[in-house]
């Protein structure tokens, strides 16, 4: 039978997902509301937004997309719907 070792020698059986105490600090976490919103304010701080440029660039780009996918979809319906039709006469 082949021993099979963990890459990492300090650990040692199982590795959970999340370890207790982080669970424990989530936990800690929610039963004081203010501190959590106080946290989640700082992290928010932390994000680079983007500036208004940026956000109407890619709303711009968005909306020229499913310009030009729903005109793609049209044609190709169109072209579908030909052929069904010659298809449907030939068969009668």
């Amino acid at each position: 039978m082949v021993e099979r070792r963990s890459p990492k020698p300090e650990a040692e059986g199982s590795s959970p997902s999340a370890p207790a105490n982080k669970i424990l600090n989530v936990y800690v976490q929610m039963r004081n509301p203010i501190k959590f919103i106080q946290e989640v304010k700082q992290e928010a701080f932390k994000v680079t937004w983007p500036t208004g440029k940026e956000t109407l660039q890619g709303a711009l780009m968005v909306f020229v997309m499913a310009v030009i996918m729903s005109l793609f979809f049209l044609l190709l319906d169109q072209v579908l719907k030909f052929f069904l039709e010659i298809l449907l006469k030939v068969s009668i």
